[in-house]
């Protein structure tokens, strides 16, 4: 769906917020080894993001009737604001993250959830550096915005991965960019 600059950049924001509330309530009650536990429950929520936003991506997103149409459109316009409805990412994250494994156990729940937001997060703002920052060619930052530009301008689907590659890897589908015209990245 089009989004307004308002809507586009919400998430943002209400995801920093998320972040910060989570850290700060978790800060309060726990001692070094937690704070090790939490740590540990952050990076698993972190990977767990990074494959999650790889099958949403190839599988929701290139094949789903519904979600293919918005997709296509962002593919149409790349540099428009397309997307999801604000804080629709936000609440499946902590309906499938914090409130299952909030039964089980607090600590756990936070550093997952606060993994995945902090996924999500590197997700909106290196998705958004692929399409809207001029960046200097020999950064990381460039490196991924032209691994996220294969995967618009390839003629073979691939490179699902925005947040990372690691996956594309894994599972077959990363795109060479040998061979291929000089990608212009504004």
């Amino acid at each position: 769906m089009r989004l307004n600059a308002v809507s586009y950049y919400a998430d943002f924001f209400l995801s920093a917020a998320a972040i910060l509330i989570l850290t700060v309530q978790m800060s309060a009650h726990v001692g070094v080894f937690q704070a090790v536990q939490l740590i540990a429950w952050v990076v698993a929520g972190f990977i767990a993001w990074t494959v999650l936003e790889y099958f949403v991506h190839r599988v929701l997103y290139h094949n789903v009737p519904y979600f293919k149409e918005l997709h296509d459109a962002h593919h149409a316009e790349p540099n428009a604001f397309v997307g999801a409805p604000p804080v629709i990412a936000l609440i499946l994250i902590f309906a499938l993250t914090y409130v299952p494994v909030a039964t089980v156990s607090a600590l756990a729940a936070s550093g997952l959830t606060i993994g995945m937001l902090v996924g999500y997060m590197a997700y909106m703002v290196l998705h958004h550096a692929a399409h809207y920052w001029k960046l200097p060619t020999n950064s990381w930052l460039y490196r991924a915005r032209r691994h996220h530009a294969l995967h618009h301008h390839h003629h073979v689907e691939g490179n699902y991965g925005v947040t990372t590659g690691f996956w594309d890897r894994v599972f077959g589908t990363a795109l060479e960019s040998s061979g291929l015209p000089r990608l212009k990245l504004r």
